[in-house]
């Protein structure tokens, strides 16, 4: 069963809002204009549901057992190359574009290269987490989690790859930073309802070399997929974490194959 509770205007930083994180009743809807809170309440009833992270489980001490065999080490890879533009843009709202984005970027830095986020959208979802988190702001980069965020292109630093956060496509075509980026990534779901809103996307950047991305995909709709678009469809696995460095490593790895010594 999924509790949905409106609460409208409610702040981020209510103790309210945080008491019903902590007893896991993330599916809270807050926004004040009908527009925001039908998008909200479209979040709350998505296969996933609305995602909060959850302060209180952070701060739990937990005791260290030294494992009874190796823990295996993460790939550390060589990334010969400067500022490398990769764009990530959604057939639709609501399917991945910003998890996608910051998991990339934590992947990156994890394995060995440096990357940092840019949101270059109307959505705010950037200025929520900093409010959330309280991150420490290093010229114009918020650092969270290892990994520097900006709400401008100013950066404070060269890094490997630059991860551009387009946000949903657009009407007739591409927002211009995907246009221009280097690597391009384009979200999708394929629900059967959802098909037409991915094939008119893939439509918008015929043209463009990207890779598609579709996170989720029913088992048993992947070979339709794949035979409908005649294009070279990843399937991913939907994150649950916005700083998650380990999903989806093939991807990953295929999308940044060029650049990887």
């Amino acid at each position: 069963m999924r509790i949905i509770m409106i609460n409208e205007g409610l702040p981020e930083s209510s103790p309210f809002l945080l008491e019903l994180i902590k007893a896991d009743i993330q599916n809270v809807v807050t926004a004040e204009t009908i527009e925001m809170i039908q998008d909200e309440l479209r979040e709350c009833f998505s296969e996933v549901g609305m995602l909060r992270r959850n302060p209180a489980k952070e701060s739990v001490s937990i005791e260290v057992v030294p494992p009874s065999s190796p823990v295996e080490e993460v790939t550390q890879f060589q990334f010969k190359c400067t500022n490398v533009v990769i764009a990530i843009a959604g057939c639709d709202r609501r399917v991945g574009v910003t998890t996608t984005a910051f998991n990339l970027v934590c992947w990156i830095n994890a394995h060995g290269g440096t990357a940092c986020y840019f949101e270059s959208n109307t959505s705010n979802h950037l200025a929520h987490i900093i409010q959330l988190f309280k991150p420490d702001k290093n010229g114009n980069a918020y650092s969270i989690e290892g990994s520097d965020f900006y709400m401008m292109k100013e950066l404070n630093q060269d890094y490997n790859f630059y991860v551009v956060d387009c946000g949903v496509i657009g009407a007739s075509e591409p927002h211009v930073d995907f246009i221009n980026a280097n690597l391009r990534v384009l979200c999708g779901s394929t629900l059967p309802y959802e098909i037409p809103i991915v094939y008119r996307a893939m439509e918008i950047c015929k043209g463009l070399e990207f890779l598609a991305l579709v996170l989720f995909a029913p088992i048993y709709m992947r070979s339709y997929i794949k035979r409908i678009f005649n294009e070279d469809v990843f399937f991913g696995e939907a994150s649950h974490d916005l700083f998650d460095s380990s999903i989806n490593n093939s991807f990953h790895e295929k999308l940044l194959k060029n650049y990887i010594y």
